[in-house]
């Protein structure tokens, strides 16, 4: 059977889905792109156990029928070849390509030989996925990246009436991200953070259809269906450890402090967790940084507010930055007072955001 397809269209999809399908795996099975061609279109999916996906585009093609091919070497040869459109020959056991001048042969497998794959068609819930990106995007940096932090390694979703939350922390810092719109749904899950990196990346416009069984979460929006395996586990209770009283805030813009932070913290010593150290008095904060290389500082001005009259503090430089990366415009930055005790960053043009990081200990 003969497909022709837009090299573009082929090569995008492809771009999304080969990162999901491994390029090696102790199960050869989950190496391989199943493609089915039906009258609506051309469907490409696979999976790496944690994310199943599904793709959809148009193609002129004459009948139907099932293929699974090697996905890493599929997608090689699509993004080089040097045409607008792509031929796909596909037979019983070999698919030749052909673009341009160039054409090849690649082995097919047996269908039966990729992994099945159950997307849903039943969807309860629904929501804007600019909506869903922003508060996904907003929260993920505080996720763990340590295998052993379990849950920690996972975005939370509260999932309520009128209510929906983005929560991650990896026990030093933690964000959340609050939408007024509901989905429909009512649960609390949590999603791996690295499922939900390849979830943004088929975030766009419109609408995103959501639902839950069986221990995973269906998404389908515009020509995409994926399912996220959930984590198992308990999220901690972090509303009991975030700050409700300040001795000292400081107000400026996100922006203009984020800069700041990174420059200073070019001289940070690298084996002290990036440490910078804040001096906040008589409404300047002032940032300073030492390493084998050298000392480094900033001052800036600040709206200074509270009962204390200067604080001294010191942080990770890339915790602070990450916190202030979904800020746009001013930030209200509250000390709890010690260097035990959380700092808290409000996005004051949009109260949706928070974020909280725990500062150094320091002698």
């Amino acid at each position: 059977m003969k497909v022709l397809v837009p090299k573009k269209s082929l090569a995008d999809t492809l771009a999304r889905v080969e990162r999901i399908v491994p390029s090696r795996s102790s199960n050869p099975g989950l190496s391989l792109l199943r493609i089915d061609v039906t009258e609506d279109g051309m469907e490409l999916s696979g999976s790496n156990m944690d994310v199943d996906i599904r793709a959809r585009f148009a193609v002129d093609a004459p009948g139907r029928g099932s293929y699974a091919v090697v996905g890493h070497v599929f997608s090689q040869v699509v993004r080089a070849l040097p045409g607008e459109d792509v031929q796909l020959d596909l037979g019983d056991d070999e698919m030749q390509i052909s673009s341009g001048s160039y054409s090849t042969k690649l082995q097919l497998m047996s269908p039966s030989s990729a992994p099945v794959l159950n997307f849903g068609t039943q969807f309860g819930g629904s929501i804007e996925a600019a909506q869903l990106a922003r508060a996904l995007s907003a929260v993920k940096y505080a996720a763990s990246v340590a295998d052993f932090q379990a849950v920690f390694r996972g975005v939370k979703l509260e999932l309520a009436d009128g209510h929906t939350r983005a929560v991650a922390t990896d026990g030093f810092r933690l964000a959340y991200y609050d939408l007024k719109e509901s989905t429909g749904l009512s649960s609390e899950v949590i999603v791996p953070a690295r499922s939900v990196d390849e979830l943004l990346r088929v975030l766009g416009d419109g609408e995103v259809k959501l639902a839950l069984e069986s221990g995973q979460l269906s998404v389908q929006h515009g020509n995409y269906s994926l399912n996220l395996k959930l984590m198992d586990g308990t999220f901690p209770d972090y509303e009991r450890v975030i700050p409700k009283t300040f001795p000292v805030s400081i107000t400026l813009e996100a922006g203009r402090l984020a800069e700041a932070v990174a420059r200073v913290a070019l001289m940070a010593d690298k084996t002290t967790n990036n440490r910078v150290d804040l001096f906040v008095k008589g409404g300047e904060l002032r940032i300073t940084a030492e390493g084998s290389f050298g000392r480094s500082q900033e001052a800036l001005p600040v709206l200074q507010e509270g009962t204390d009259p200067e604080i001294v503090l010191a942080y990770n430089s890339k915790y602070l930055t990450d916190a202030l990366s979904p800020a746009d415009g001013e930030v209200r930055w509250s000390f709890s007072g010690s260097n035990s005790a959380p700092s808290v960053v409000t996005d004051l043009g949009d109260n949706s955001y928070l974020a909280m990081v725990v500062p150094l200990r320091t002698s």
